[in-house]
């Protein structure tokens, strides 16, 4: 792979930055409604919420997709991570997802659906393949809109963090800050 070929993350600070078009492009095409918030939401994070951050990822100086997560004591949530859909196949999304874990250089927790079909089993063995670890916890995804289902999870884990002892921690932090739920 040649120098130029990288893919960058560059933090997206300001919420105006038109790369956020992009992002919101590929979001609201990559999740469906119940896995993801509205974007004016995520602008709105941008702007206000410090521990919020979102990476445009970038390879030649070309959009090809983004992460977006949640900076925290001692691990980085990856809340939401797609490549664009005309940059896929080739190993974007593992470059990408290395780059990130060089970047953000914390430990990382990331939520994956349960492995219950081909393409919930093959995206955890993605995340496999690059370090994570799957975590066998009952974890519950609240809703990210009023009146939405709480969905069947699993957490995954890249680096020194060991959810054997801190999954409730983790969860009640994520339920908290990232889902907004006030009781545990």
């Amino acid at each position: 792979m040649s120098l130029q070929s990288v893919v960058v993350c560059r933090p997206v600070k300001d919420f105006l930055d038109p790369v956020l078009d992009l992002i919101e492009k590929t979001y609201t095409e990559s999740f469906p409604e119940v896995e993801r918030r509205d974007f004016s939401l995520v602008r709105g994070l941008v702007k206000d919420e410090p521990k919020f951050i979102v990476y445009a990822l970038l390879r030649e100086n070309r959009y090809v997709g983004f992460i977006t997560g949640w900076l925290f004591d001692g691990y980085t949530y990856a809340e939401h991570f797609a490549i664009d859909p005309s940059a896929r196949n080739g190993g974007i999304g593992a470059e990408a997802m290395k780059q990130f874990l060089a970047f953000c250089g914390t430990p990382v927790v990331l939520e994956v659906e349960m492995p219950a079909d081909e393409m919930s089993k093959r995206r955890i063995g993605f995340y496999e393949r690059l370090g994570f670890k799957l975590d066998n916890h009952v974890y519950h995804q609240p809703p990210y809109r009023n009146g939405g289902e709480w969905l069947e999870m699993r957490l995954m884990t890249y680096g020194n963090i060991d959810l054997e002892h801190s999954f409730e921690q983790v969860k009640n932090c994520l339920h908290k800050n990232v889902y907004g739920v006030k009781d545990f």
